[in-house]
């Protein structure tokens, strides 16, 4: 036997069949992440200065307590970057392939756990983009939720950019397939 017989492919289910034509492949928008920046940015601010302010009353020797707040500020500024690199790196893995026959939904929840759902189009009973609040509005960014009939789980996908502009092109495939049965 050669080499290419004994190979298996196993197709990846993010990616899309030969047959299937690929509309479009929607990633959060960043607003969810740098709200998640602002948030360890805060909490490192407010842990240095409790450090600086603080470590120098409770220790007698101020160069004692200086090195401790410096130990401190080092080591919660290197934890916080590996913190912000690794929740990018985790939030940029959510995404919504839609094709002309399916909608793939992929959420990344964690460093190793990954939900991958698919839906047919044929099973598509509406779709609706939502957008609350005043961010959401001036950013661009809201929900699109993907509802089904049945036993089909319905896809909510948070901090989807322009909503309404995907929430359109999944309506006209799902109107386009209907057509075609």
């Amino acid at each position: 036997m050669d080499n290419e017989s004994q190979q298996t492919y196993v197709p990846r289910i993010d990616k899309t069949d030969s047959e299937e034509i690929k509309l479009c492949e929607v990633v959060k928008h960043p607003f969810g992440i740098i709200v998640l920046y602002l948030q360890v940015s805060i909490g490192v601010i407010v842990g240095l200065i409790l450090a600086y302010f603080l470590l120098p009353s409770v220790i007698n020797d101020t160069n004692t307590a200086f090195l401790i707040a410096n130990l401190f500020a080092g080591s919660t500024i290197i934890l916080s970057i590996l913190i912000m690199i690794l929740s990018t790196v985790i939030y940029r893995q959510n995404r919504l392939v839609v094709t002309d026959r399916n909608v793939t939904q992929i959420l990344q929840v964690g460093m190793f756990n990954r939900k991958i759902s698919q839906l047919n189009m044929v099973n598509i009973e509406d779709v609706i983009s939502v957008k609350n609040g005043l961010l959401s509005t001036i950013f661009g960014y809201g929900e699109l939720r993907i509802e089904t009939a049945g036993e089909h789980e319905n896809f909510n996908f948070t901090k989807c950019p322009s909503p309404d502009y995907y929430a359109k092109i999944i309506l006209n495939a799902r109107e386009k397939i209907l057509g075609q049965i």
